[in-house]
């Protein structure tokens, strides 16, 4: 990488992490720990502001020659481009979503809190719970009414914060969380009282247009990726209906059921029964000739509470896994540090969907369970694209999540729930997973051989991942 660009590069990086400070982990200076991010309307202008000055430089770069600089530079303009979008996208909006920040602020805790906590994680802990009461007011100073649906969620995420806080009080002393705790409670009561209502939630078409243009790089707008997700759904739905044919049923969303209801695991085993099949799994892939890491089990899924469920949970961890050591092992900076949205999710479906019918697949019973994973994944990102839009409310949403995977009422609206806590993550993994899927059909061959190729493009978004490897 050329001086210039690695310089560029250095600058962008240092804006991005005062953005928000859990951005781009890797490589990341340690006092960014104990920061959290700013949300405030004027100061993110000017952070968009300088988003483009560093994106203009870019641009006129004159000293890029070689492939991979080409490649690493145009990484860096599509996530320099995206991030403006995102930063637009909030300042620009009519209405007020306190949600981002609350969020950020519940995951800037929870993320030091665990059974590695040490001096360091403690120093980042009170530091960030310092800087609660001022980030804060400024969510406050926000004068733009908010959703009342919005209003909600956020008040969800309060609650959130406030059980965080007492966690912390554990982890540290009941003086250092005590300041954060007055704040939060003033902030719940502003939020239920005094904070403006008004307005829809969701980006609107406009907005949404030009953030898919970031995700798609194509011009088919949102009737088009509509298309390719629902097209995408369909060829999932042949898929559950072939295995639970073989399993003798001409009914696969009825057959899940039974099939949860008869492997339910007891919450006590849940941690014996996940890492066997964390075990099992790893062996298998390693079997199969793929670069499963050593890595030790992860916690206990949060998506499966059955037998069946567990060996598709594990693949997908796995597969995430993997792609974190091959990122590390790269020699480019930006291949290593940059990762495309909805990367890491999107190769973890594309990889479960790829080694289904192998060895790693296991039975008839726990391919099913990955095909109506995947059906679930399908449906959640045309709910985001359609939440975003503005073209369909929570309601309807839910009750098309029912229709399609067969889920109560409770498991939809969790679904729902999740996908618009998290703005247009499912739809860009959804996008990911496509690109990989296209890539694959296009080239077709061993599995475990694309597999490979395919984790040479590090955190390249799957496009630029093909240019770099030659595979355009």
């Amino acid at each position: 990488m050329t001086a210039d660009l690695t310089a560029l590069l250095a600058s962008y990086l240092d804006l991005a992490r005062h953005l928000d400070p859990m951005r781009h982990p890797d490589g990341a200076p340690a006092e960014t720990q104990q920061r959290l991010g700013r949300f405030d309307a004027p100061w993110l202008v000017a952070q968009a502001a300088a988003l483009r000055s560093i994106a203009h430089a870019i641009e006129d770069l004159e000293d890029v020659e070689a492939l991979d600089d080409e490649v690493d530079r145009t990484a860096l303009l599509d996530t320099i481009r995206d991030d403006i979008l995102a930063l637009e996208a909030v300042t620009q909006a009519e209405a007020a979503d306190p949600t981002l920040p609350l969020r950020h602020a519940v995951d800037a805790l929870a993320v030091l809190m665990d059974e590695g906590f040490n001096a360091e994680a403690e120093a980042a802990l009170r530091g960030r719970i310092a800087a609660l009461p001022e980030f804060l007011g400024g969510v406050q100073a926000d004068t733009r009414p908010i959703p009342d649906q919005t209003a909600g969620d956020a008040l969800a995420l309060v609650a959130q914060l406030e059980d965080l806080l007492d966690e912390a009080s554990e982890y540290l002393d009941d003086i250092a969380v005590q300041p954060a705790l007055v704040a939060l409670a003033e902030h719940r009561r502003w939020l239920e009282v005094e904070a403006p209502r008004g307005g829809e939630p969701g980006l609107g078409e406009d907005a949404l247009e030009r953030r898919l243009a970031m995700l798609t790089h194509e011009p088919v707008g949102i009737r088009g990726t509509l298309r390719i997700l629902e097209l995408r759904r369909a060829g999932v739905e042949r898929s559950l209906h072939a295995v639970a044919l073989v399993l003798g049923s001409e009914d696969p969303l009825a057959l899940v059921t039974e099939l949860q209801e008869n492997g339910e695991i007891d919450f006590e085993e849940l941690p014996t029964e996940w890492t066997d099949t964390w075990e099992r799994v790893r062996g298998e892939l390693v079997t199969l000739g793929l670069p499963a890491t050593d890595a030790p089990c992860t916690e206990d899924p949060v998506d499966a509470f059955d037998r069946h469920a567990l060996g598709g949970e594990a693949i997908r961890a796995h597969a995430e896994l993997m792609q974190e050591a091959a990122r590390g092992e790269l020699s480019s900076v930006i291949r290593r540090v940059l990762v495309a949205p909805g990367l890491a999710m999107g190769w973890g479906r594309t990889v479960s969907a790829l080694v289904r019918t192998t060895i790693v697949g296991g039975s008839e019973e726990q391919q099913l369970m990955m095909c109506h994973r995947a059906l679930i994944e399908s449906a959640a990102a045309e709910v985001d694209l359609q939440l975003q839009a503005r073209r369909m409310d929570r309601e309807t949403a839910t009750a098309f999540v029912r229709e399609v995977t067969g889920l109560s009422e409770v498991e939809a609206r969790l679904v729902v729930q999740e996908v618009s806590s998290q703005p247009l993550e499912a739809l860009a993994a959804a996008l990911s997973h496509e690109a990989w899927q296209s890539w694959y059909a296009e080239q077709g061959g061993d599995p475990v051989a694309f597999i490979g190729r395919a984790l040479q493009g590090g955190g390249l978004p799957v496009r630029l991942a093909r240019w770099a490897l030659g595979q355009d």
